[in-house]
């Protein structure tokens, strides 16, 4: 059954939150204790379609529970002083194993580093979370259900195009790095900390290239 809606929330602004957060908090099925959940904590990198990816140890009890039942949800959510105040969300999906194709893991990388040096390891696999619902609360009394449709029928930008478009950017503040780009905003990094410039709209591709370098300048 849907769920009812509390109120209309954008997809935008659950995105915006998403590109945001470097890191999950992620619920699996306990292979241990039957029945309860097993949460961790683990750092995520997005692919074009905003889907988060995470790598993991086939030693981890995370990973061993995820290959018997990839029924799993993640917690979103910014540091604060006052977390109900704050927005955060619940995505609930199926993790699946997947090997990312080379344009997809360069993106990867770029928001991970550290993606490297575990996958050269060799016991560390890529993992794909397929989202199904998820539930957005922006602050007190704003708060809503979004639905996987909602979800893949945002625009995306393929991750050959993202390379091009990276690659003609030239960020005017030399601390400033670029991670990646989509239609609805831009991810840097800028002295070791996140920044997500989201666009006022979504933009098509054709004018993407001339608002994110807009938006680079706004800062």
């Amino acid at each position: 059954m849907r769920p009812t809606f509390a109120m209309n929330i954008p997809v935008t602004d659950c995105l915006s939150l998403l590109h945001r957060c470097s890191s999950l908090a992620l619920a699996t099925q306990s292979q241990a204790l039957p029945g309860y959940p097993f949460v961790t904590v683990l750092p995520f990198a997005l692919d074009a379609a905003h889907r988060p990816w995470l790598l993991m140890s086939e030693l981890a009890e995370h990973c061993r529970n995820v290959r018997t039942d990839g029924r799993v949800s993640v917690l979103l959510q910014q540091g604060g002083t006052d977390v109900l105040q704050g927005e955060r969300m619940t995505l609930v999906g199926d993790l699946q194993a997947m090997s990312p194709d080379a344009a997809t893991q360069a993106r990867l990388l770029r928001y991970c580093p550290a993606f490297a040096d575990y996958l050269a390891l060799g016991d560390f696999h890529f993992f794909c979370l397929q989202p199904k619902r998820l539930r957005f609360i922006g602050g007190f009394g704003r708060m809503g259900w979004i639905d996987a449709g909602d979800w893949a029928a945002l625009p995306q930008l393929a991750a050959e195009q993202e390379q091009v478009l990276l690659a003609a950017l030239q960020p005017a503040d030399a601390a400033l790095q670029l991670l990646g780009l989509d239609v609805c905003g831009l991810d840097v990094l800028c002295n070791g900390i996140r920044q997500r410039l989201d666009f006022a709209a979504p933009v098509g591709e054709a004018a993407l290239l001339a608002t994110a370098q807009a938006r680079l300048a706004a800062g």
